[in-house]
Parts: structure tokens; sequence; C-alpha cells
């Protein structure tokens, strides 16, 4: 094509006309916009990206087909990469996945549908419920006849437009009841598909962590979607309560923390490290003959209140009050060792209090006993010894209280006292620096 003829064809008028009217807005001028105007504007950039997704899968497979034509000796490579999606990611961005994810979404939308490129030129849908749609439409049956997968189509074509995209995928599962003339036969397709997708999920599945030396640890996981409903369900219950615990400030007489942080992935960190110390230890697998249960080796002059530091089993090292606290959590063992490092105790990982012992203190303390009026309740709480087992040998209700996660970590790292009170049966703490025993007057005015 001539350099003429390049200045009338309205593709680069168009993607020239696109920079020149961006050229006239700074992003400084959504500013002075009302939210409600903004948000607007928003959904219709939204669109406009659409469309122009639209003519980016149709670049894309005209660079894939000259790609393939030149492999043919049929003419010259359209670029420098070894595939369409190197070139593209080569001439901006260098998202080799990105690029590559767009010629396969572009070429089954071209294969496989008839509507959705038009309507995704059109931005009456997003990039991603057009590629939801053109591999839903790739998975029916293959004895689908024309007529059928139009109908299909242009079904969830419909919905897209109703639908989130969550939602838009379980809808496309059952797509063939579109045509299918009993509900059997719908269901047995969508078992299938959701049969195969499992499949693959599994051969995804992944787990990897790693020590950032810093006294965190990082990892990434992929789970099959039931599991990773099943973790965050469980998750969203540890971290639910969005009440504001914390310490009083000696000086304002005001809570100045929140919990173990505001955020909601900060909520839902600390959940998961609660989960971790919850695990049903004595039910997992031993690992060439060792037991999954923790042992938590400490002196015992650190579980009387001293600072030294403690250690796990695996040889990680842990501050004193925080091996206190570990000392009486269920299915952490803790093995107390006297002046020459022998162990003087053995805990027991059955030690921790049993569900009828779990229900009379939720019965009797209502909630987390902190003293500064925290107030998650009891299906929030962890049991906590007043006296350390390995010393009192006993788990009893008498010498147990309920503390949120959060207090429960302050109760072992700044010392609190604490006891049945002996006139009403409720607990009371005293706090680091106060000779006056202390109750939650939430739940015990």
């Amino acid at each position: 094509m001539s350099v003429a003829a390049l200045d009338t064809h309205p593709v680069p008028a168009c993607v020239h006309g696109l920079h020149a009217l961006l050229d006239t807005v700074s992003t400084a001028a959504w500013d002075g916009l009302d939210p409600t105007e903004v948000r607007r504007l928003l959904a219709e950039i939204g669109r406009a990206e659409a469309r122009l997704s639209a003519h980016k899968m149709a670049a894309a497979r005209v660079l894939e087909k000259a790609r393939k034509a030149a492999a043919n000796g049929d003419g010259p490579r359209p670029g420098t990469g070894t595939s369409t999606g190197a070139t593209i990611s080569f001439d901006f961005g260098g998202d080799r996945g990105g690029a590559d994810a767009l010629v396969n979404t572009a070429q089954r939308i071209e294969e496989q549908t008839t509507l959705i490129e038009n309507a995704l030129a059109s931005g009456v849908i997003s990039t991603k419920q057009a590629d939801l749609i053109s591999r839903a439409l790739a998975k029916l049956p293959d004895d689908v006849t024309p007529e059928q997968r139009e109908r299909c189509e242009e079904t969830l074509l419909k919905d897209a437009q109703k639908l989130t995209l969550k939602d838009l995928r379980r809808r496309a599962a059952r797509i063939t009841d579109a045509y299918k003339k009993t509900t059997d036969e719908v269901d047995a397709d969508e078992d299938e598909i959701l049969r195969r997708r499992e499949e693959e999920a599994r051969k995804k599945t992944s787990f990897s962590m790693w020590d950032n030396n810093d006294g965190t640890v990082t990892g990434r996981f992929t789970l099959p979607e039931a599991q990773g409903a099943m973790l965050k369900t469980a998750l969203d219950a540890l971290a639910a309560p969005h009440q504001k615990v914390g310490t009083v400030n000696a000086a304002t007489g005001q809570m100045d923390e929140v919990g173990f942080g505001q955020t909601y992935p900060q909520r839902l960190g600390h959940a998961f490290a609660t989960l971790v110390e919850h695990l049903p230890a004595d039910r997992l697998p031993t690992n060439g003959g060792v037991s999954a249960v923790v042992t938590v080796n400490l002196d015992l002059d650190t579980l009387m209140g001293g600072i030294k530091a403690a250690g796990l089993s695996d040889g990680t090292r842990i501050s004193a009050g925080e091996a206190r606290r570990l000392a009486c959590s269920a299915q952490i063992v803790p093995m107390v060792l006297g002046g020459t490092s022998l162990p003087l105790d053995l805990g027991s990982a059955n030690r921790f209090f049993n569900r009828a012992s779990r229900r009379a203190m939720e019965k009797r303390d209502g909630g987390c006993t902190a003293p500064d009026n925290c107030d998650r309740d009891a299906r929030w709480t962890e049991a906590h010894h007043l006296n350390p087992y390995a010393i009192s040998k006993t788990t009893d209700i008498r010498d147990g209280a309920l503390l949120c996660p959060f207090h429960h970590h302050r109760a072992h790292e700044q010392g609190w006292v604490g006891r049945i009170n002996p006139d009403d049966g409720h607990v009371e703490w005293k706090l680091p620096g106060s000779d006056t025993w202390q109750r939650n007057t939430r739940w015990r005015p």
C-alpha cells in the first residue's frame, strides 16, 4: 500500500485522530467533575476500550495470517518476533502473555462466533465477556447444528448485558438448554463441562512458599474453584467482625490500635494465620513417620514469664510472649526444658478445652474478656489458660478465659495477669502498670 493510500485509509486516520483527541485533555481535568458524572464517563470509557479491543483483535488476526503466509513462503514476515504475540509485545509493553492471549482470543472469536465481534466493536460487551462466550461456544458438542450454535450465541450475548462475569460463566455451563429438549440432557452436558474443567483445575493446582528473612513468609497458590470457595468462606468467617479492638492509650484514654489491621487483605491474612494455628494436626498424615503436630520448645523460666526466646520443632525462633501464647493453643504441644536443655514436661495435643468446657466459657464470658471493652463475641475468641497447662496440669473452665486473637497476643506479649473473680465467677485482668482488677464491662457490667 502506498503512502498516499495510507493518508486516506480510515484505520490510520482513526488511530492518529484518537491520539490527537487525547492530547487535548489532561488527566488532571477529571478533578473538577461531579462523582456521578465521573462514574458515567468511566463506564463510557470502558465501552470505548472494548471497541478498541475489537480493533486490536482484528489487527492481530491480520498479523497472524501474514505470519503463517510468510512461513509458507507466500510473503515477508511482518515482524521481528518468532510469533505474532512476540511481535506485538516487542512493539509495545513487553507483555508476551497478554499478546499471546490477544491473538488466541481473536482467532477463537473468528472461528467460533458470528455475532460477538460486532457486539464487542459496538461496545455492547466487554473483552472478557467476549472471550468467555467464545470459549463456551468452542466447548459445544460436535453434533450441534449451525442454527443451534447461533441460538446459543444469541442467548449468551443477551445474558452478558445483564449478568456478572461469574454468573455468565455459570450460564454458559448450561447453554445447551437453548436447544436441548429435556432437562436431563442439559444436566448431562453441564456435568461433562464441569468434569473437564475440574480435571484441568487439578492439573493447575500448586503451592509454593519462601522465607523473606524478615520474620515473614510469602506464598503463592492455585486451587480448584471448590476448594478456593471453602478457604474463602473459612477466612471470611474468621475475619468477619469489623469491630475495633485494640489497647487503650494511657495518655489519651482512646483505643489507638485496630485489631491486626484495618484493610480487608490484612484481616484475611491474620485469619489465615489463625486457621493454620487451628489445623487438626493429630488428623494429618505423618511425614516419614514424623507427626505433623508442632512442638514449642521453651525453658521453664520462659513459660513462667521470662524473656528468653523459644523455638519450634523445625528450628524457627520465636519470642517468649509468642511461645507462651502458642503453648496454650490447640494442637501446639509445649516441651518445657530444664537448665540442661532436657525435657521436664511434654504437653499433650489433647490438653485444650473440649467442646463442653468451651460452651460453658462462652456462656460465662459472653465474648472477649479484654478489659478495654472489646466487642468481639464468643464465636471469634480463643481459650486462654490463666495458668500455663504445663504447670497447672489442668484444663478447667475455672482456669480459662476467652480472648480474641488480638488480645490473646497482647496478654502474652505484655504479661497480663488474669483471675476468676471469687464473688461472681467472671474473668478479670491486671494490665501492665496497674494494680486494679479490670473486666470487660460490655459483657459483664
